[in-house]
């Protein structure tokens, strides 16, 4: 199985090569496409925060059908994506839209475990 992975994995670089050659050498316009796509996209994302932040802020049951577990791996991919930004493209526009949208999954995190405190008050006074 070991062996199938490490090979699945070297085709998937070669492969992940080649279009890299074939899009840097034919479609300049395609990348400058691609690029302004993602950045529209990413950057519009962090008002997609909004509603989730105002659902778990105005839940009355303790914020119970958001994760935290999924919120902080969307934390983590946003803080490895600026590290990669920053350090292996020195793109810093690119790692401040993601600083966004970690600051949004932070909100979100905080927001959530705020609510469950509060949640937890009100049912448990003694606690």
């Amino acid at each position: 199985m070991l062996e199938f992975v490490s090979m699945l994995q070297g085709e998937i670089v070669i492969a992940g090569q080649a279009l890299k050659l074939y899009f840097d050498a034919n479609h300049q316009e395609l990348q400058a496409a691609v690029l302004a796509l993602f950045a529209f996209v990413n950057s519009v994302r962090i008002v997609a925060y909004v509603p989730q932040i105002l659902k778990a802020s105005r839940d009355d049951n303790g914020a119970s059908a958001i994760s935290c577990l999924t919120w902080g791996l969307f934390l983590a991919s946003h803080l490895t994506t600026i590290l990669y930004a920053a350090i292996c493209l020195g793109d810093l526009i690119m790692a401040a839209i993601f600083m966004g949208n970690a600051f949004a999954c932070i909100v979100i995190v905080a927001v959530t475990l705020l609510r469950r405190r509060a949640h937890r008050r009100e049912h448990n006074p003694a606690e």
